[in-house]
């Protein structure tokens, strides 16, 4: 996302700075840059993604659906530690009566429990991540295709995400975050009903 964000602002930066507008030459009298495209003022408004994050009805029930699938895999791999523990236990209580054989057998034993753990562990650790991955693709998805319903009246040239780190200084009067929020909550509404 930060990516994403990056090249935004790189693009901004671009046309805001090119000396060379679809093929004219830009007039440099007064040592000022005319900051038109296609003889239009760009228009840039933002809105906080922490904002969003924390009041974004679909943000808060991906939280509590990756929290709860987080739980769940800690839940099993730990009860497979338990189990391999438990095991590790009872062989070393019975080392003193066992046979070589038997020794190395329950060695074997707990080495491929071990290596199961792990490859469950990494089974489930790719799939909470395709999981994590996917629901914020949903999210940014339905923030992209609200701001397009949002900026219909092509009011902005672009409607970027301001992001802790990313933008030194930022103007307020460009700050649509609560009214894109209660947009964004009532445009999800209505999504999740349909």
């Amino acid at each position: 996302m930060n990516i994403i964000l990056l090249a935004a602002v790189a693009v901004l930066f671009y046309l805001f700075f090119d000396k060379k507008e679809n093929g004219h030459k830009k007039a440099d009298n007064a040592g000022t840059r005319d900051s038109t495209v296609n003889n239009q003022i760009l228009r840039v408004a933002y809105f906080d993604m922490d904002s969003i994050e924390a009041n974004f009805a679909m943000f808060k029930l991906m939280q509590v659906e990756v929290n709860k699938k987080e739980d769940s895999i800690n839940t099993v791999l730990s009860s497979a530690r338990m189990n391999l523990q438990s095991k590790y236990q009872n062989f070393q209580q019975q080392q003193a009566t066992m046979t070589p054989q038997q020794m190395d057998q329950a060695g074997k034993e707990l080495n491929q429990m071990d290596m199961a753990i792990k490859n469950n562990e990494a089974i489930l650790n790719q799939s909470y991540q395709s999981y994590f991955m996917n629901k914020q693709k949903e999210i940014i998805s339905l923030i992209k295709n609200y701001c397009k319903e949002y900026n219909k009246d092509k009011k902005y040239s672009y409607i970027i995400a301001n992001e802790p780190g990313l933008f030194y200084f930022t103007d307020s009067a460009c700050n649509i975050t609560s009214d894109l929020l209660r947009g964004l909550n009532a445009y999800y509404s209505k999504q999740k009903k349909n």
